[in-house]
């Protein structure tokens, strides 16, 4: 009879061990709660709460200022490259959408371009979240990025 003892009591042992794995393995799966600005200012309010549970006033102006900067569209546009002149005494300049810049300018949605040469001559359009787009002479680009919400007042 001892000989049938030895293995349930090794797995009365192991079970315990073995299910203890299976919870470490899944709290290492957990990670950081993420939340947004709205969701930490409401839980910053109720963490300093006084004893009559009376929130504290806490600074909002800081944080509803980032909440403006989140919002964000995605904008699509369409630029035509029609055509690409590399000076040696001056600026380079782009033809896009029939509009003639020079290396480095803004287009009217705040990208920037800048002529690249080498063994094909080509432009980089460069949108406000950091994308990069490339294009030579004869060619359509289209980019996508995002832009930040104004709010109307």
């Amino acid at each position: 009879m001892q000989s049938k003892l030895i293995p349930l009591t090794a797995i009365s042992i192991l079970l315990p061990l073995c299910t203890g794995a299976v919870q470490v393995a899944q709290a290492a799966e957990l990670s950081t709660l993420f939340t947004t600005p709205a969701e930490r200012q409401l839980i910053n309010s109720n963490r300093y709460k006084n004893d009559e549970g009376v929130p504290v006033t806490v600074e909002t102006e800081a944080i509803q200022e980032p909440l403006q900067q989140l919002v964000r569209k995605e904008v699509t546009r369409e630029y035509k490259i029609s055509g690409i002149t590399v000076s040696s005494d001056g600026p380079h300049t782009v033809w896009i959408n029939s509009l003639a810049y020079e290396d480095g300018e803004q287009l009217e949605d705040k990208s920037r371009i800048k002529v690249l040469v080498g063994d094909e001559i080509k432009v980089r359009i460069t949108t406000p979240d950091g994308k990069k787009y490339y294009a030579t002479s004869g060619e359509v680009v289209e980019v996508t990025f995002l832009e930040p919400i104004e709010k109307q007042e």
